[in-house]
């Protein structure tokens, strides 16, 4: 059975993310061998299967598992500021998010390594607004000129573009160009704050209003 069903099942079963951490705890994997494991999405020999199924009182092979939907854990108390920043507060999933198998393949994202949680703030207005749904693709944190990612900036999360200016500099930008400026951040020089590319915001979508 490979990584992503394992994974899958057991998101099913116990209703929450299981960490790789756990599973080399669990099976004796080294945490190298396991991070390439789920790269590659390889499959778990059988003592390894043993080993997860004892820990969480779980049959892999008898659990029922839907292949033609995707699920999504739910940070229903994240949100990622379109505007001067939020600070994480509360990572816990409160909830799950189907969507078909399809569509996770059409935008192109990563099963286990997306999060949804939520926007607020008007900074990305028109195309993001406050209060919508963002699918954050936590695998892929290259950036290309011109989407739109979820950042982390001195310990707040923002949702806006990013542009690549060689050598060392990126651009971040706002969609609501006329209220938020630019700015930039040049890392040959030495910064006094923290960031990283939580992800890609694969997805964003919003209900009627």
């Amino acid at each position: 059975m490979d990584y992503n069903t394992v994974i899958a099942i057991l998101l099913q079963v116990t209703k929450r993310n299981i960490t790789q951490k756990e599973l080399c705890l669990i099976t004796g994997i080294d945490k190298g061998a396991m991070s390439a494991r789920a790269a590659r999405n390889s499959k778990f020999k059988p003592d390894e299967i043993k080993k997860i199924e004892k820990a969480f009182n779980v049959n892999l092979n008898n659990n029922f598992i839907n292949s033609t939907f995707v699920q999504i854990p739910v940070l229903g108390n994240v949100t990622a500021s379109m505007g001067y920043g939020i600070a994480i507060y509360d990572e816990k999933q409160t909830g799950i998010y189907e969507i078909s198998s399809q569509l996770a393949k059409d935008i192109g994202i990563v099963s286990g390594k997306t999060q949804m949680i939520f926007a607020s703030g008007d900074s990305m207005y028109p195309t993001i607004e406050g209060g919508d749904s963002l699918l954050i693709d936590t695998s892929k944190k290259e950036i290309y000129d011109g989407r739109i990612y979820c950042v982390r900036i001195d310990g707040q999360l923002y949702a806006k573009r990013l542009q690549n200016i060689p050598p060392n500099t990126i651009k971040v930008i706002s969609d609501n160009e006329k209220k938020y400026d630019a700015f930039y951040i040049d890392f040959s020089k030495s910064i006094d704050f923290d960031f990283e590319v939580i992800g890609e915001i694969r997805w964003w979508g919003r209900v009627a209003r």
